[in-house]
């Protein structure tokens, strides 16, 4: 798959700004996602942060996000460092920090309660599939309980559709036998544009 962290000519691209229109900047966002540009959205992000004071909570909350997308934690801890006081108490970003935290020091995915924001949602699905890849990979069974508590989801059922999609084993209704073989992905390796296709899909069947 092609690594996104790699420049990418994807035509005329739109540019994100200080816009007071949260609905037009949650399009981008989505536009730069799909077309596999979360570096450059990055660099934009960042460029609004160093020109604009104070930047938009969007531009916080999209470079928190695409940072641990990203798997880029050491600069998702270091924006957090950044985010003026003000901002930290805002819900949104609190929120999604909440989440990012539990991904930086590797805990149970902290997912907030429903509905999840756009960028709540990408992180939660690029969370899930790193700790569902290291579960492939390291592990020759584990409870059901065990999974969902590593992974965030909400119910059993979750659980359940989870271990029917990649097909693996549920014995007894309670210990789930992940398929080997599956590479546990380098840390800070990157994301691949079809992952981020994969996110960006499961967002618009929400």
């Amino acid at each position: 798959s092609m690594d996104v962290d790699s420049t990418t000519a994807v035509g005329s691209n739109p540019k994100l700004n200080n816009s007071p229109d949260t609905e037009a900047q949650e399009i981008l966002y989505l536009t730069y996602l799909k077309k596999g540009l979360i570096t450059q959205l990055i660099e934009e992000a960042t460029e609004e942060e160093l020109t604009t004071f104070p930047a938009s909570i969007d531009c916080y909350l999209h470079l928190l996000s695409a940072y641990i997308i990203k798997d880029e934690l050491d600069q998702a801890r270091l924006l957090w460092m950044r985010v003026p006081p003000i901002y930290q108490n805002d819900p949104a970003i609190s929120r999604l920090w909440t989440l990012a935290r539990s991904v930086i020091l590797r805990e149970p995915l902290a997912v907030p309660s429903r509905p999840l924001s756009t960028p709540e949602t990408l992180v939660v699905a690029s969370a899930q599939d790193r700790t569902l890849s290291k579960i492939s990979a390291t592990y020759k069974s584990i409870s059901v309980e065990q999974l969902r508590v590593m992974c965030g989801y909400t119910s059993r059922d979750d659980v359940i559709s989870c271990v029917t999609s990649r097909g693996w084993t549920l014995e007894e209704g309670e210990v789930v036998r992940p398929v080997r073989g599956g590479k546990v992905r380098k840390e800070g390796g990157g994301v691949s544009l079809s992952d981020l296709t994969s996110y960006v899909s499961f967002l618009e069947t929400m």
